[in-house]
Protein backbone atom coordinates (compact mmCIF):
# COMPACT_ATOMS: atom_id res chain seq x y z
CA UNK A 1 0.00 0.00 0.00
CA UNK A 2 3.02 2.53 0.78
CA UNK A 3 4.70 1.38 -2.73
CA UNK A 4 1.89 2.39 -4.18
CA UNK A 5 1.30 5.58 -2.68
CA UNK A 6 4.52 6.86 -2.94
CA UNK A 7 3.87 6.12 -6.76
CA UNK A 8 0.29 8.03 -7.23
CA UNK A 9 2.41 11.07 -6.00
CA UNK A 10 5.08 10.45 -8.30
CA UNK A 11 3.00 9.90 -11.04
CA UNK A 12 0.65 13.30 -9.72
CA UNK A 13 3.88 15.36 -9.40
CA UNK A 14 5.42 14.41 -12.96
CA UNK A 15 1.74 15.36 -14.61
CA UNK A 16 1.74 18.62 -12.68
CA UNK A 17 4.79 19.71 -13.61
CA UNK A 18 4.34 18.76 -17.20
CA UNK A 19 1.23 20.85 -17.25
CA UNK A 20 2.74 24.85 -16.81
CA UNK A 21 5.47 23.78 -19.32
CA UNK A 22 2.70 22.61 -22.00
CA UNK A 23 0.47 25.73 -21.35
CA UNK A 24 3.42 28.42 -21.62
CA UNK A 25 4.66 26.61 -24.84
CA UNK A 26 1.82 27.25 -26.42
CA UNK A 27 0.82 30.55 -25.02
CA UNK A 28 4.53 31.85 -26.41
CA UNK A 29 3.64 30.47 -29.82
CA UNK A 30 0.33 32.38 -29.85
CA UNK A 31 2.30 35.19 -28.79
CA UNK A 32 4.99 34.90 -31.73
CA UNK A 33 2.28 34.31 -34.59
CA UNK A 34 0.74 36.97 -32.90
CA UNK A 35 3.50 38.95 -33.29
CA UNK A 36 4.29 37.87 -37.10
CA UNK A 37 0.52 39.05 -38.12
CA UNK A 38 1.28 42.17 -36.64
CA UNK A 39 4.55 42.61 -38.64
CA UNK A 40 2.52 41.61 -41.82
CA UNK A 41 -0.25 43.82 -41.41
CA UNK A 42 1.95 46.93 -40.45
CA UNK A 43 4.73 46.33 -43.23
CA UNK A 44 1.01 45.78 -45.95
CA UNK A 45 0.11 49.29 -44.23
CA UNK A 46 3.36 51.32 -45.45
CA UNK A 47 3.35 49.66 -48.12
CA UNK A 48 -0.10 50.29 -49.38
CA UNK A 49 0.77 54.34 -47.50
CA UNK A 50 3.84 54.89 -49.71
CA UNK A 51 1.67 53.67 -52.59
CA UNK A 52 -1.38 56.22 -51.95
CA UNK A 53 1.64 58.63 -51.42
CA UNK A 54 3.62 58.95 -54.55
CA UNK A 55 0.54 57.58 -57.57
CA UNK A 56 -2.20 59.03 -57.59
CA UNK A 57 -5.61 57.51 -59.06
CA UNK A 58 -8.95 57.63 -60.83
CA UNK A 59 -10.81 60.47 -59.41
CA UNK A 60 -7.43 62.34 -57.50
CA UNK A 61 -7.32 65.86 -57.76
CA UNK A 62 -5.43 68.95 -57.08
CA UNK A 63 -5.56 72.54 -57.29
CA UNK A 64 -2.09 74.10 -59.43
CA UNK A 65 -0.80 77.15 -58.52
CA UNK A 66 2.23 78.78 -60.35
CA UNK A 67 4.48 81.97 -60.54
CA UNK A 68 6.54 82.79 -63.20
CA UNK A 69 8.96 84.86 -65.25
CA UNK A 70 7.82 85.28 -68.79
CA UNK A 71 10.74 85.81 -71.13
CA UNK A 72 9.46 86.63 -74.44
CA UNK A 73 11.23 85.20 -77.78
CA UNK A 74 9.50 87.06 -80.74
CA UNK A 75 6.92 89.65 -81.22
CA UNK A 76 5.81 92.43 -83.58
CA UNK A 77 7.21 94.77 -80.63
CA UNK A 78 10.47 94.76 -78.52
CA UNK A 79 9.13 93.37 -75.13
CA UNK A 80 11.03 93.03 -71.88
CA UNK A 81 11.09 90.17 -69.27
CA UNK A 82 7.84 90.30 -67.57
CA UNK A 83 5.85 87.99 -65.24
CA UNK A 84 2.76 85.82 -64.90
CA UNK A 85 0.06 84.12 -62.65
CA UNK A 86 -1.83 80.81 -63.05
CA UNK A 87 -4.45 78.98 -61.64
CA UNK A 88 -5.41 75.68 -62.20
CA UNK A 89 -7.73 73.05 -61.38
CA UNK A 90 -6.66 68.77 -62.59
CA UNK A 91 -8.58 65.62 -61.86
CA UNK A 92 -7.25 61.60 -62.93
CA UNK A 93 -8.78 59.61 -65.28
CA UNK A 94 -6.36 57.17 -64.45
CA UNK A 95 -3.36 56.70 -62.33
CA UNK A 96 -1.28 58.62 -65.48
CA UNK A 97 -3.84 60.24 -67.09
CA UNK A 98 -5.27 63.96 -66.37
CA UNK A 99 -7.36 66.85 -67.27
CA UNK A 100 -7.97 70.25 -66.16
CA UNK A 101 -8.96 74.10 -66.62
CA UNK A 102 -6.53 76.77 -66.27
CA UNK A 103 -6.58 80.90 -65.98
CA UNK A 104 -3.55 82.97 -66.22
CA UNK A 105 -2.81 86.28 -66.25
CA UNK A 106 0.84 87.25 -68.40
CA UNK A 107 2.67 90.81 -68.80
CA UNK A 108 5.77 92.21 -70.57
CA UNK A 109 6.52 95.64 -70.43
CA UNK A 110 7.62 97.47 -74.05
CA UNK A 111 10.73 99.78 -75.02
CA UNK A 112 8.13 102.36 -74.60
CA UNK A 113 7.53 101.85 -70.63
CA UNK A 114 3.94 100.44 -72.35
CA UNK A 115 2.46 97.34 -70.99
CA UNK A 116 1.14 94.46 -72.87
CA UNK A 117 -1.25 92.05 -71.08
CA UNK A 118 -2.71 88.47 -71.74
CA UNK A 119 -5.03 86.40 -69.87
CA UNK A 120 -5.57 83.07 -71.30
CA UNK A 121 -8.30 80.17 -70.41
CA UNK A 122 -7.59 76.87 -71.26
CA UNK A 123 -8.25 73.25 -71.08
CA UNK A 124 -5.71 70.57 -70.74
CA UNK A 125 -4.39 67.44 -70.84
CA UNK A 126 -1.67 65.98 -68.73
CA UNK A 127 0.64 62.62 -68.89
CA UNK A 128 2.34 62.08 -65.36
CA UNK A 129 4.91 59.43 -64.74
CA UNK A 130 6.55 58.54 -61.21
CA UNK A 131 9.90 57.82 -59.53
CA UNK A 132 9.45 57.11 -56.04
CA UNK A 133 8.09 60.98 -54.65
CA UNK A 134 8.86 62.25 -58.04
CA UNK A 135 6.60 63.33 -60.39
CA UNK A 136 6.60 64.39 -63.71
CA UNK A 137 3.60 66.20 -65.75
CA UNK A 138 3.71 67.02 -68.85
CA UNK A 139 1.02 69.04 -70.49
CA UNK A 140 -0.60 70.50 -73.36
CA UNK A 141 -2.97 73.37 -72.94
CA UNK A 142 -5.34 74.65 -75.71
CA UNK A 143 -7.37 77.74 -75.30
CA UNK A 144 -8.28 81.77 -76.12
CA UNK A 145 -6.99 84.34 -74.54
CA UNK A 146 -7.78 88.56 -74.26
CA UNK A 147 -4.45 90.01 -75.10
CA UNK A 148 -4.28 93.70 -74.55
CA UNK A 149 -1.59 96.63 -75.23
CA UNK A 150 -2.75 100.39 -74.58
CA UNK A 151 -6.18 100.96 -76.22
CA UNK A 152 -5.94 97.75 -78.55
CA UNK A 153 -7.48 94.70 -77.53
CA UNK A 154 -7.20 90.90 -79.31
CA UNK A 155 -10.17 88.90 -78.40
CA UNK A 156 -10.68 86.17 -78.98
CA UNK A 157 -7.04 84.78 -80.04
CA UNK A 158 -5.60 81.34 -79.83
CA UNK A 159 -3.82 80.17 -76.93
CA UNK A 160 -1.36 76.79 -77.04
CA UNK A 161 1.12 76.13 -73.99
CA UNK A 162 3.16 73.51 -73.13
CA UNK A 163 4.70 72.28 -69.80
CA UNK A 164 7.03 69.69 -68.49
CA UNK A 165 7.83 69.60 -65.09
CA UNK A 166 9.28 68.13 -62.17
CA UNK A 167 7.35 67.97 -58.90
CA UNK A 168 8.53 66.27 -54.83
CA UNK A 169 5.43 65.08 -53.28
CA UNK A 170 6.14 65.85 -49.73
CA UNK A 171 3.40 64.62 -48.22
CA UNK A 172 -0.80 63.47 -49.24
CA UNK A 173 -1.99 66.51 -49.32
CA UNK A 174 0.63 69.05 -50.85
CA UNK A 175 3.74 68.75 -53.64
CA UNK A 176 6.14 71.49 -55.27
CA UNK A 177 8.13 71.94 -57.80
CA UNK A 178 9.74 73.65 -61.10
CA UNK A 179 7.64 73.72 -65.21
CA UNK A 180 9.62 74.71 -67.91
CA UNK A 181 6.89 76.02 -71.02
CA UNK A 182 6.67 77.64 -73.95
CA UNK A 183 3.60 79.74 -74.94
CA UNK A 184 2.18 80.97 -78.75
CA UNK A 185 -0.35 83.05 -79.57
CA UNK A 186 -0.97 84.19 -83.00
CA UNK A 187 -2.91 87.50 -83.87
CA UNK A 188 -4.57 87.07 -87.00
CA UNK A 189 -5.67 90.01 -89.38
CA UNK A 190 -7.15 90.54 -92.42
CA UNK A 191 -4.12 91.58 -93.86
CA UNK A 192 -1.63 88.38 -93.51
CA UNK A 193 1.54 90.70 -93.83
CA UNK A 194 0.45 92.13 -90.51
CA UNK A 195 -0.04 89.02 -88.32
CA UNK A 196 1.89 88.66 -85.26
CA UNK A 197 2.75 85.81 -83.61
CA UNK A 198 3.90 86.25 -79.28
CA UNK A 199 6.10 83.44 -78.23
CA UNK A 200 7.13 83.39 -75.33
CA UNK A 201 8.83 80.96 -72.43
CA UNK A 202 8.33 80.41 -68.86
CA UNK A 203 9.78 78.99 -65.57
CA UNK A 204 7.23 78.95 -63.12
CA UNK A 205 7.87 77.85 -59.37
CA UNK A 206 4.83 75.73 -58.67
CA UNK A 207 2.86 74.25 -55.86
CA UNK A 208 0.10 71.74 -56.20
CA UNK A 209 -2.99 70.85 -53.25
CA UNK A 210 -3.91 67.43 -53.94
CA UNK A 211 -7.40 66.26 -52.62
Amino acid sequence: MKRFSKVAVLAFAMLFAAVPQNIFAQSKTETTKSEDDSDEYEGDFYEEEETRLTQNGAGDQYILLSVMPIFPIGFGKQLYVGGGLSLGYHKFLTQYIAVGVDVMFGYNTTIGSNMFTIIPFSVGVTYQPYVGHFEFPITLNIGTAVETYLQYNYFPGLFVKGDAGCFYRINENWSAGLQGSFMWLPQWTKDPKKDMHYLAATVSVSARYHF
